[in-house]
């Protein structure tokens, strides 16, 4: 049976159980080499040899994830089902996405507790790759991955896309008053209807550092001192960003693709565009849309290691991502043949260098703390 946990708990005890006691030998009549035995026996229990109830064994994987719980909970119990490797599972909260726990990996590095890494998106875990923090793994399975998915030393690798776009009710707000290029939000006339997800976390921090690296830093301070004028509001994560849009609070919002496709399951009015990484002049950034994919590792140095290879071939296979597709996560393949197999299109899919955006995250939570948060 999986045990999951979320970012912030313990998700193994390092002591005996509450209310358990070592009993005392009596052992008056013993001779010297029974005493030595009882002796051995107690210091066993007490330095811990004997394994505790709560500690993962070699049959179980410790698997920290950023990937909603909806979409990975089936995907890991499959894996159970199939190998008897249980997964124990620490979750992400949505307000932290992914940030909380890259943080608490990086925290762990003297003793890690993880044994993978699967997160929602790839800046993360590039730092993670850059920090050392993930030890290099070829897995087969990734074999017919797209090598623009793959890390050139096999740190990492990457697949399912999701793709990053403004969401709106067609029943309010007419496409045609829609921005085409994510610069031409600053423009006036989206005054006090857009709103964003907290860019310090999940993708859009991602997001904000992709734009970064594609504008230069003048161009990116404009666009916040622009969002600041307009009146931005900033949310708790993509998921309340489109939540107070069916709720009739927001007119248009940023977020994924998977949480459009998810609001539209229980019914909601709701469309997406996909606007291109321009700026409002369209002097810089590139045509088409940012797409932006689910990625693993393997944690250097975590106690289960074998059984972490293990799960990381599983989740780089073609079959995990044809089910993320046909889940509400719609998750659009990398590989090409799946792709074509699928009929699943990832619209104006730009080219992009996640790995320079990622070295510019530190700066780009730096600007918008100066400049959006002040």
């Amino acid at each position: 049976m999986a045990k999951s946990f979320v970012a912030g708990n313990s998700c193994m005890s390092s002591s005996f159980p509450s209310g358990r006691r070592v009993p005392a030998p009596t052992c008056d009549s013993c001779s010297p080499i029974a005493r030595i035995a009882v002796a051995l026996i107690l210091g066993m229990e007490i330095i811990g040899c004997k394994p505790r109830s709560d500690s993962p064994t070699a049959s179980e994987v410790v698997i920290y994830c950023s990937v909603d719980a909806a979409f990975a909970e089936p995907i890991l119990a499959e894996f159970e089902k199939r190998t008897g490797i249980r997964t124990h599972r620490v979750f992400d909260t949505e307000a932290g996405k992914t940030t909380g726990l890259v943080n608490k990996l990086l925290a762990e590095r003297s003793r890690p507790r993880a044994d993978v890494w699967w997160s929602g998106e790839i800046f993360g875990t590039i730092q993670l790759a850059t920090a050392e923090v993930l030890v290099p793994y070829s897995s087969a399975a990734a074999s017919d991955i797209p090598e623009a998915y793959r890390d050139p030393a096999r740190v990492w690798a990457a697949f399912g896309l999701r793709g990053r776009v403004i969401a709106y009710d067609p029943g309010r707000t007419s496409p045609k008053d829609l921005p085409r290029s994510w610069g031409e939000l600053i423009d006036p006339r989206f005054k006090g209807r857009f709103r964003l997800a907290d860019p310090r976390f999940g993708t859009t921090r991602g997001h904000m550092a992709v734009l970064l690296s594609l504008w230069g830093r003048p161009a990116m301070e404009a666009f916040y001192r622009g969002l600041k004028s307009n009146d931005c509001r900033l949310t708790d994560g993509n998921a309340q960003s489109v939540l107070l849009l069916s709720r009739g609070v927001a007119e248009i919002v940023a977020t994924d693709t998977d949480d459009v496709i998810t609001a539209r399951a229980r019914g909601d009015s709701i469309e997406m565009i996909y606007p291109e990484l321009k700026t409002a002049d369209e002097s810089s950034g590139t045509s088409g849309t940012l797409w932006i994919p689910c990625s693993v590792g393997l944690v250097r140095g975590g106690p289960h290691a074998e059984a972490g290879r293990r799960l990381i071939d599983y989740l780089l296979s073609a079959e995990v991502e044809e089910k993320l597709y046909a889940s509400d996560s719609r998750n659009v393949p990398v590989r090409p043949e799946l792709r074509q197999k699928l009929k699943a299109d990832a619209p104006g899919e730009a080219i992009v260098d996640y790995a320079a955006a990622a070295k510019l995250l530190d700066l780009s939570d730096q600007l918008v703390r100066e400049m959006l948060l002040e």
